[in-house]
């Protein structure tokens, strides 16, 4: 009797002590969370926080975000978004946890059989670069001194690869002028994978000519 006493009182300990290193770990992230300041860059917050579970791109800002950063009353998760311009925080916004996958599995999609005999439709590619992939790639391409290069490597892996509009745009600001962007937007159109963020590629045209063409591209892509 007096070896399940002890025996009982030891679990009771180990779970006493297992549920106090776990409020102590995520009252350490609730507190380095509420130390994040403006101004402060990625490898502080990524010191701090560690590797987001998520990144994102929406022009010139990169937004992190941890999902489930730490645990508030009655064990809500919550997730932070840290959002960076040019590598330093300019804002940062927590809230619960959705209990839903906030990121459900797209449905398959058929390929329609082709209306002319004897000349089937390829099957689209689906992949998108992660972060790192996209960067090293956009290396390479602003690494290139000549255009012609630079549009064989984006055909090369256009060919193998789906761009999102943010992607776009940051190989679309390479270039200084309307012409070379339409360009080298006449390779990207047809990979682009969401079409209903064009906005942001439009909007970089300068003239309203260029603007028309830009969207006629994009449009062409909405309705394939």
């Amino acid at each position: 009797m007096k070896q399940l006493v002890k025996n009982v009182c030891g679990a009771l300990a180990l779970c006493m002590l297992a549920s106090g290193c776990g409020s102590l770990f995520t009252a350490s992230n609730k507190n380095k969370v509420s130390n994040i300041r403006p101004g402060m860059t990625q490898a502080q917050v990524q010191g701090m926080l560690g590797s987001p579970d998520y990144k994102r791109f929406d022009g010139g800002v990169e937004q992190w975000e941890y999902r489930s950063c730490y645990y508030a009353y009655g064990n809500q998760p919550v997730s932070v978004i840290v959002d960076f311009n040019d590598g330093k925080v300019i804002a940062l916004d927590s809230f619960d946890t959705p209990q839903y996958p906030a990121h459900p599995v797209p449905p398959v999609v058929a390929v329609c059989p082709s209306a002319h005999p004897g000349h089937p439709v390829p099957p689209r590619h689906s992949m998108v670069l992660n972060d790192k992939q996209f960067d090293a790639f956009f290396k390479r391409i602003e690494d290139e001194p000549f255009d012609d290069d630079r549009l064989k490597l984006l055909k090369e892996e256009a060919g193998r690869t789906d761009f999102t509009c943010a992607q776009c745009v940051r190989l679309l600001r390479l270039n200084a002028f309307d012409d070379d962007r339409l360009q080298m937007l006449r390779i990207l159109a047809p990979t682009i994978t969401d079409p209903e963020n064009g906005r942001m590629i439009i909007g970089l045209m300068d003239f309203p000519s260029s603007e028309a063409e830009a969207r006629k591209l994009l449009r062409s892509v909405a309705d394939r």
